[in-house]
Order: C-alpha cells, then structure tokens, then sequence
C-alpha cells in the first residue's frame, strides 16, 4: 500500500514503552496469590480435548486446596463466571476438559486462567494462555506451492479469461486482497455452520476471489492473500469499538465483543477452508493479517495511542485468525504486516515504527503462548518514488537507509538487516526457527526512467534469491495504478493502456536461463562493480 514517509522519534523511547509495559498489560507468567507462584506451561489440544499444565515454585493459599481452571473469551481481563474444571493444589498440575470443537462451547479461541478460592473468593493465580497449536484441527492440510520467490501484486482484470500475462511473466508467487465486509452478509447465499451457529456470505464476491485464487493455483503460483477490515454499512460490528470513531481505509479487527469476534472466527475459518486447495477454489499459502499495521491511523485505525494497548488488541486479532486458519490449513502462513518505517516514526500515539511494533506484538503473544506467526514486511525506497537509490537524492535520504540495525528505514538495499534482525533468539518461533519473512509489496517508480525501474527489479529479486529467510519478493505491481500514478508511483511492469515497460522484459527473464545478462545490465547502470559483495548474502 502507499502510504506517506514520516519523520523520527528515538526507538530508544519506544523500547523503553515496550519494556515497561508489557506485565502490567498482559499478566504475562505468573501472578503471586498469598505465598505462591504458579505458572501455566502450556494449553494444547489433545485429541478431543484441550490439555493445561501448570506448576508452582509454591503452593498458594487456598481455602479449599484446590486449582480452578476458567476458559474467558479474548477480550476478558481476569477470571469470570464459572471454572470449567479444578485439580488438587500441588507443585504440578494437569487440566483436561472437552474441547467441544463445533459446538456453541468451542475454546478453541479461549485464553485460560488459573485461580484459587481465598475469603470465597477466586484469585488468579496464572497469566492468560491460550491454546498454541490449532493445526491439529487441521484434517487435509496441503502441500505449500514452493515454487520460487519471484512474485506480483496482480491486475485483478487480467486474470484468466485468456489473458497469459502472468504466465508470460513467469510469475510463481501472486499477491490479492479480501475485504472481510465484502463476504460477510451480502445476498447470504453461501450458508456456513461454524461452531453450532450459521453464517450468510455473500456468493458473487466469493465467486470472484474463487476465480483468482483458482486461476492462480492453476496456473502453479502460490497464493498470498491479505484480509483487510474496511467499513462498511450495517456491519460496523466487524470494526473494533476503539476503532468506530476514525476515519481511514481499514481498521481494527472487532476481537472485543461477542458479534464481531464470532463474526471473525467464522468468516476467516471459512476462507481458509474454502481455499485450502481440497475444495475446487485453489489454494492459498499466505495469510497477512491486515496491511501495515504499525502505520494504524491510515491501515488499521485504532483509538488507541499506546504502544503496548494497540498491539494486544493487534495480537488478539492475529491470533483469532492464526487459530481459525491452521486449525484448516496446518502447512499455511499467518503474517504481522509492516511498513518500510523500521525505527523512524511519525506523530506518536497515530504512527509506530515497524520495530516498536513488531517487538510489542511479540512480547504480548510470547507471554500468552507463543505462536508461529510469520512476518510480511513491505521495504519500498526512501523517499518512495527515488527508484534510483544508487545514487541517493541528496546526503539527508542516504543516511535515512543504512547496513545498521538501527537504520531509520528498511529497504532491499538493506534487507538484510531486517533478516538478521529477525534471527535472534527472541524473535524465533515456538520451535526456535527463523520465521518465515514475505515482502508481499514493494515497488519501483518508472518516473524517473524505465531502465532504473526495471534494473531496481532485478537488485531487489537477487537479493531476494541469496537470502534464504525470505520466502517470496511480491512486486506492486502488474499495470500502473491511477492513484499512484498521480503520486508519483508508476509501478506497473505494464501502463494503465497495457503497453509494456522496459521492466515487464526484466521481471520475465530475471531468474531464467538469461539471467546472467540481465544481472550485467542492472549492475552497469548502477554502477555495482561486485555483484556477490552487494547482494549481502545471508
């Protein structure tokens, strides 16, 4: 998405946020009731049921000698109603009670709490967990389509209908939307049975994403597909409470009342099992959840302006649509989406740095049971429409973009600092892995010639290629976009008439058997003497 460059704010400030925030926001590991330290080790489904361990460092005071178990709905703060099930008090504990997948008592999205009985009263004793592994739902989980990195933010017109653009490309890897309003209600003539309720969705929206994610599998690219909140009459109820008041593109998921998060669970669930390539709609490997999401008063607008807040209401809403996907895709990405601002930001409380961000949303999912998210980033240029960024527009943008973890700006002439970045030991996945990173958008401006345009592509790509964290480069886009032509950004491989850019040439033969001459090309113009040496290998 296009979106405005914004001036700093030191990420010292904002780490300092994130560190000082996050136990007293989430409750993270364990809470302390009268001598006792209890901890929940994990909440997992096993079989038909849902299984939490827990253990204390000390015994609570209790007035009965007993754990009670408690299942809340993701936006309650602390125990409440009544506990689904309780356990002797001892040192270690094991919960087991009915997962009661299908049905209206579903927990499948619940967070649970621990509590004892002190003055007829329950105490938590235990931070929130939720449930970690929802892919052993997941009943016919295909086979990721891994079929090379080189993607395209694709013209919705020119798929299938006879149309070979994208096969002559050589595209392997196709980037789309869904609006969520655009499936909810409607003419209501697909009927869901989600968890013991119905749902109505609307059938010719559906048709048409059916049609591009089947012509896309079909056609062997995989499939990103990023669900976006927009407004929309009558279903407000999708949209956050913190996030009714603004004004902006998308906003907010609604994780904080029982119509919108029953709304969500049940409208993303069917997405991914309509396209999870078992039903004739194709296939889709990649869910990004929202789009940039640390620039939220124009992507993803809450009312929220601190750091820590907004990122739990995010985190919640990541992990309501991680839940719903694996649990009927296994093999699928569920992806944070960012911008290219990594620690610069803009008007503090409306617009974070991707890194603040990306650390606070982290730290709030880490401490609830962490979960294999993956990470979409989208590295345009600094200042955006500045294709050429081999020679910098003056010395004040050059130094915006650097081979430093602290650089105020990400972009594919430092992409690998976001890699290395996200090779540390916190930043790794339930498992210790390197999580998946995907730039589902970036792109390059033929305004300032079409040789620097399509030479940008084939850099960008390389790098893409010698890095072998990054899953996939989607470039925005097939044809020239009216708005962003009138921005500046004329990033089409193809112009708003279908004739064809220098780059379209590029993009076709850059990771072919010619290859190495388009490489020679790119790096004359751009005056690279070592190739190897630039592409920062990793």
């Amino acid at each position: 998405m296009t979106k405005k460059i914004f001036s700093a704010l030191s990420y010292a400030l904002i780490g300092a946020i994130v560190v000082l925030s996050v136990f007293s926001l989430t409750g993270t590991t364990s809470y302390a009731a009268g001598t006792g330290a209890v901890s929940i080790g994990s909440a997992s489904i096993a079989g038909e049921n849902v299984v939490v361990t827990v253990s204390a460092s000390d015994i609570p005071a209790s007035d009965d000698g007993k754990y009670y178990l408690f299942a809340e709905k993701v936006y309650q703060g602390t125990v409440a109603g009544a506990p689904v099930a309780s356990v002797p008090l001892g040192a270690n504990a094991t919960f087991s009670i009915p997962l009661g997948n299908k049905t209206t008592s579903c927990h499948l999205y619940d967070k649970f709490q621990v509590a004892v009985l002190q003055g007829g009263a329950y105490v938590p004793v235990t931070g929130a967990r939720y449930i970690t592994n929802p892919e052993a739902l997941a009943s016919n989980s295909p086979a990721r389509k891994n079929n090379g990195k080189k993607g395209l933010i694709l013209d919705g017109a020119k798929i299938g209908n006879g149309n070979t653009e994208a096969s002559q490309l050589g595209v392997q890897q196709a980037a789309y939307n869904i609006n969520l309003e655009d499936v909810i209600g409607g003419n209501g003539q697909v009927i869901y049975e989600y968890n013991g309720k119905t749902y109505y969705f609307d059938s010719s929206y559906l048709s048409q994403y059916d049609h591009c994610v089947r012509t896309c599998t079909q056609q062997g690219m995989g499939v990103t597909m990023v669900l976006l909140n927009p407004r929309a009459a009558g279903e407000e109820f999708m949209i956050s409470p913190s996030s009714r008041g603004g004004r902006a593109t998308y906003y907010m998921m609604n994780t904080s009342e029982d119509k919108g998060l029953e709304y969500l669970e049940a409208v993303v669930s069917y997405l991914a099992f309509r396209y999870n390539g078992a039903n004739g709609q194709g296939q889709v490997d990649n869910w990004v959840i929202g789009n940039e999401v640390n620039a939220k008063n124009i992507w993803n607008y809450s009312g929220v302006s601190d750091l820590m807040t907004y990122a739990q209401l995010y985190a919640d809403e990541l992990r309501v649509c991680y839940n719903a996907i694996k649990s009927r895709n296994a093999n699928a990405y569920v992806c944070v989406s960012l911008d290219q601002n990594w620690t610069h930001i803009h008007n503090p409380g409306s617009y974070y740095s991707a890194r603040a961000t990306l650390e606070a949303i982290n730290s709030c999912i880490t401490a609830q049971g962490n979960i294999d998210w993956a990470l979409a980033e989208h590295p345009y240029n600094y200042p955006m429409t500045w294709t050429s960024f081999w020679t910098p527009k003056n010395a004040t943008t050059a130094a915006m973009t650097t081979h430093s973890i602290d650089t105020p700006y990400l972009s594919m002439e430092n992409i690998e600092q976001l890699t290395d970045y996200m090779c540390q030991p916190a930043m790794r996945n339930s498992k210790g892995a390197v999580r998946p990173i995907l730039l589902t958008e970036v792109g390059y401006s033929s305004t300032q010639g079409e040789e620097a345009q399509a030479a940008a592509i084939v850099y960008a790509y390389q790098r893409v290629a010698t890095n072998q964290y990054i899953k996939l480069i989607a470039f925005n886009r097939q044809t020239d976009y009216p708005l962003e032509v009138s921005q500046g950004l004329a990033v089409g491989l193809t112009r708003q008439d279908g004739s064809r850019k220098l780059a379209f040439e590029y993009y076709q033969q850059m990771n072919g058997p010619n290859a190495g001459a388009y490489i020679q090309k790119s790096a004359a113009l751009m005056g690279i003497a070592d190739w190897n040496a630039a592409m920062n290998a990793r």
